[in-house]
């Protein structure tokens, strides 16, 4: 199978960094096409044959050298290649196969990486795999996933519609603008764990329809952070592709993508090849090849000496000797290191020079375009007639200093790392302050521009902040944010105008947030001062730093400055709209003093409100929480729920968040309504997974609708919801607070399940435990510690813990026994060393639960302070509770209030009025998926001679009741 993106020999391989411009194989449109005049093209497989003008019979020189003294190196790949074929042939899923394979191959320059790598594509094209290719290139860091593109691109733009709508599926809109496919849709901004999470989707459609794949990267140290991110998370997962994946690096060369790099190479499955200079006698060996067998035993040592063994020094000075028609003899031993000399550095500059005034001003032009150096993009640059340009380029393809290519480019980084700085650096900004503008006239998007912008000195061109800031929100749609950010901060050097300048530092504020939220804080507060009277701006700076704020546990500033402001605002609807926020984010105030006053501010603020638009339904769904928190009715919470349920709350809205919907759900969740708070969280789910957001909010909504199934009994699925939420968060950062939501309620949910050992084992693991997050989480983390505490038996360190929850709460105005139970867990954990006192707890969780009015807080309360005052008295509130579970969907609380019931009759009133109970609890049990709950009625069941025996039944598993 041919390489997907230019088989070697097919002359479709681009110079070092080229992205394909106007058509994929990267000519503009329009570009002479030099094969027509006879160009010859590059042959990995066997180096690149030159023709040495003006050599009377001249025979093909190498352009690289053979793979001499690598015969250990090619052996590894050769084994590795067919290792990973015959896996792909057998197809094998045995347990523990490792088909994916991770080879790192590093060297200092010129020392053959390239040569080596190529020679691995020929043998894979040879295995039939699907082999894709490309090269990081040093001035192209900052282009938001050029590797990638590279990668990719050629590979999808020469698919029908159909096909790449098969291999992209639902992943299209993600990851289409990352790879330059389309254009990005405004307001879609996915983060960069959807691109790699679409990048994952995409190898695992290639290696399942077109063979094994081999990732070829060459220098990697110059490859842009957002490709190297992804293919260092996809290397750490190798074992679930039949891909190698084979990078090449050079040492001792520090970028800013060293971390990443280090990462990669820490892998266990890394396997390092590390390339050494030529011997002596291989680089003799060469020089005979290259010069004859005639040539001097001195020459050859010389050569050696000169050239330390480098292969590309050495193959570019042979190449000269010969254009020189130097003879190898010892007499000429003594021309040998300037000639070297002359290759790379200072000398190749000289020897340009040699060349006349339009070589060296080509030359400077094709090193500043990089990868958009055309032949028509050249010309305009160096002010050089077109034909010219191509004449020169002959040139410089002859002396091997150009590739054999249609984009210009130089044979060797090392070439075009001395040609680049051999410019002024003021004139080097200039040049790329002109490549820009020549981009934008080729209709270029920004992004393209950008990379030459963020090279330039500052000097306070409008249009170059204005270019910069297209070129960040471009790089914001495409899931790039940091890009967007490196925008943006070259904008503010620039600078931006007086008028522009508050939008700038607000939207690299914005920027900053993805990755710094401190960092926001600190531009959207200079932004705030900068403002010129822009009323709708200053909104939106006041709204993003008060979310930056909430994210860096400063809520209590973020609440006073939206209070400040919405005193302040001077529109109706400006003002409704800060409080609107202000009433959000005081929600997750922990030590919020003035709780019981704002929320009934808020209740006063939302009697004429209607619902007519999103502001008035924000605020009736927070006149919903706020109600259903404090305990109050539940019929007046789930009026104003009502009020502000229906279309547009979105969960993507970067203006809005996704609190209020979130927020909204959870209260239907309190209120018994998890069919609706389940809806909503499925949809909010769906909308994420379509914009790409995989990071903190699609953790988030996958662990509340865990909660939402577990309190409606389906706990297998919760379970599955929990593990994807943790997956997920333990993707982020670890300071994100975002596990804590998976896993309190996987805890909760695997103590239901009848797995104490494993939710003990777990919270262990991920240190679930002081110091509890100081905002907000459901379910509450430290009652969750208690519910565990409990079940593993250590009923006084669980009091403690419902004490201390109680107390945080209580001070909040917390009074609803439905979002926490703590007072009936307390009960539950005080019941064996002070009964007056549980039951105290139990009857005021009782007479909370029936102001609320929810079913299950009712039942739950109504089971536990039946349980604890026993008697008939007792037994009557069981059974009242399970009036009120019978007609909830809180089937969990249900088979657990059934299966108690049982138990108590079988122990007061005799086996007979125990039957019933305890078979509908095991049947709900089943359902439910609770299997201890489930042992423990089976278990009553058998001892009463009303089910057999099983093996299956042992000893209950504990946790259940």
């Amino acid at each position: 199978m041919a390489e997907a993106n230019g088989s070697p020999g097919s002359g479709a391989l681009r110079p070092a960094g080229a992205a394909a411009d106007g058509s994929p194989d990267g000519r503009s449109p329009g570009a002479p096409d030099r094969r027509e005049r006879g160009a010859r093209r590059i042959d990995v497989r066997r180096g690149a044959a030159v023709e040495v003008s003006g050599w009377d019979g001249s025979e093909p020189l190498l352009a690289q050298a053979p793979l001499l003294e690598r015969d250990d190196e090619m052996a590894v790949l050769d084994r590795v290649i067919g290792k990973l074929c015959a896996h792909a042939r057998a197809d094998s899923g045995a347990p523990g196969a490792r088909p994916g394979e991770l080879v790192v191959v590093e060297s200092e320059a010129g020392c053959g990486k390239t040569t080596l790598l190529d020679e691995a594509r020929r043998i894979a094209v040879e295995h039939h795999c699907t082999v894709l290719h490309a090269k990081g290139a040093e001035r192209e860091q900052t282009r938001s996933f050029s590797v990638v593109k590279q990668l990719f691109f050629n590979l999808l733009a020469g698919c029908t519609g159909d096909e790449r709508a098969a291999m992209l599926g639902d992943w299209h809109d993600i990851i289409a603008p990352a790879l330059g496919l389309c254009p990005a849709a405004a307001g879609f901004a996915p983060d960069p764990l959807g691109i790699r999470d679409a990048l994952d989707w995409l190898m695992t459609g290639l290696t399942r329809h077109r063979g094994p794949v081999v990732l070829v990267i060459d220098d990697a140290h110059w490859a842009d952070a957002e490709s190297l991110a992804w293919i260092t998370s996809f290397a750490g997962r190798l074992d679930q592709w039949p891909v190698l994946l084979l990078v090449s690096r050079r040492t001792g060369e520090v970028t800013d993508v060293e971390p990443l790099l280090r990462e990669l190479y820490a892998l266990d499955r890394t396997r390092r090849i590390s390339l050494g200079t030529l011997s002596p006698g291989a680089v003799a060996q060469i020089v005979g090849e290259a010069l004859g067998s005639g040539a001097d035993t001195a020459f050859r040592e010389r050569c050696f000496e000169v050239t330390s063994g480098s292969p590309f020094v050495l193959w570019a000075m042979l190449r000269e000797v010969r254009r020189r028609r130097i003879p190898p003899t010892a007499g000429n031993t003594g021309r040998l290191a300037a000639i070297a000399a002359d290759q790379i550095g200072e000398q190749l500059a000289a020897r340009l020079e040699r060349m006349g005034e339009s070589t060296i001003a080509v030359a400077r032009a094709v090193a500043v375009l990089g990868s958009d150096a055309t032949i028509v993009r050249v010309a305009a640059l160096a002010e050089v007639d077109v034909d010219k340009v191509g004449l020169i380029a002959d040139r410089l393809r002859a002396a091997a200093i150009l590739v054999d290519q249609d984009v210009l480019g130089f044979v060797h980084p090392l070439i075009a790392g001395a040609v680049y700085q051999w410019v002024p650096k003021s004139a080097r900004s200039a040049l790329h302050a002109r490549a820009a503008r020549l981009l934008v006239a080729d209709g270029r998007d920004a992004r393209s521009t950008a990379l030459h912008l963020l090279a330039t000195e500052p000097c306070g061109d409008p249009w170059v902040v204005e270019q910069l800031r297209e070129a960040a929100a471009q790089d914001k749609r495409a899931g790039a944010p940091d890009s967007a950010l490196r925008c943006l901060q070259r904008a503010l050097r620039e600078p931006p105008g007086p008028s522009d300048r508050a939008a700038v530092r607000y939207e690299l504020g914005r920027a900053s947030f993805v990755t710094s939220p401190q960092e926001a804080i600190n531009h959207l507060r200079v932004a705030l001062a900068d403002d010129a009277g822009d009323r709708v701006l200053r909104e939106s700076i006041v709204l993003h730093l008060s979310r930056a704020l909430g994210y860096t546990d400063c809520i209590q500033e973020a609440v006073e400055l939206l209070d400040a402001e919405a005193q302040a605002a001077n529109a109706s609807a400006t003002r409704l709209r800060l409080q609107a926020e202000h009433f959000l984010w005081a929600v997750f105030w922990v030590d919020d003093p003035d709780y019981h006053a704002r929320a009934r501010r808020l209740k006063n603020l939302v009697v004429r409100l209607e619902g007519s638009n999103r502001t008035e339904r924000c605020l009736l769904a927070l006149r919903a929480w706020y109600g259903m928190v404090r305990g109050d009715p539940m019929v007046q919470v789930l009026a104003s729920a009502d009020q502000a349920w229906g279309p547009g709350l979105n969960w993507t809205d970067e203006d809005w968040g996704f609190e209020i919907p979130s927020l909204l759900a959870l209260t239907y969740m309190y209120c018994d309504r998890n069919d609706r708070a389940e809806e909503l969280f499925t949809e909010g789910i769906t909308e994420l997974k379509a914009h790409g957001w995989r990071g903190t909010h699609l953790s988030y909504a996958h662990s509340m609708r865990s909660l939402v199934r577990y309190r409606q009994g389906k706990l297998a699925q919760a379970e599955e919801d929990c593990q994807i939420g943790l997956r997920l968060a333990l993707r982020l950062p670890p300071t994100a607070p975002a596990r804590w939501y998976p896993l309190g309620t996987l805890i909760q949910v695997l103590v239901a399940r009848g797995r104490v050992g494993e939710a003990a084992r777990i919270a262990d693991e991920h240190a679930f435990g002081e110091p509890f997050p100081s905002a907000v989480v459901f379910p509450d983390p430290q009652a969750v510690r208690g519910e565990l505490r409990l079940a593993l038996g250590l009923a006084d360190d669980a009091a403690a813990d419902f004490v201390e929850t109680g107390a945080k709460l209580e001070g909040r105005g917390v009074a609803n026994p439905a979002w926490c139970g703590w007072r009936v867990n307390l009960a539950k954990a005080l019941a064996g060393r002070d009964p007056e006192a549980a039951y105290e707890q139990a009857g005021e969780a009782l007479r909370r639960a029936y102001r609320f009015g929810a079913p299950s807080a009712m039942g739950q309360a109504l089971r536990v302070t039946g349980r604890l005052e026993g008697g008939q008295k007792g037994l009557a509130k069981v059974e009242d509770a399970l009036m009120w579970l019978e007609h909830s969907d809180a089937r969990y609380e249900y088979a657990l209030t059934l299966v108690e019931y049982g138990m108590v009759l079988r122990r007061e009133y005799g086996d007979r009025d125990a039957v019933d109970p305890l078979f509908e609890g095991l049947t709900v049990a089943v359902e439910c998926g609770a299997d201890a709950l489930a042992d423990a009625a089976r278990a009553e069941l058998v001892a009463m001679g009303e089910l057999p025996p099983t093996p299956a039944l042992g000893p209950g598993r504990g946790g259940a009741l």
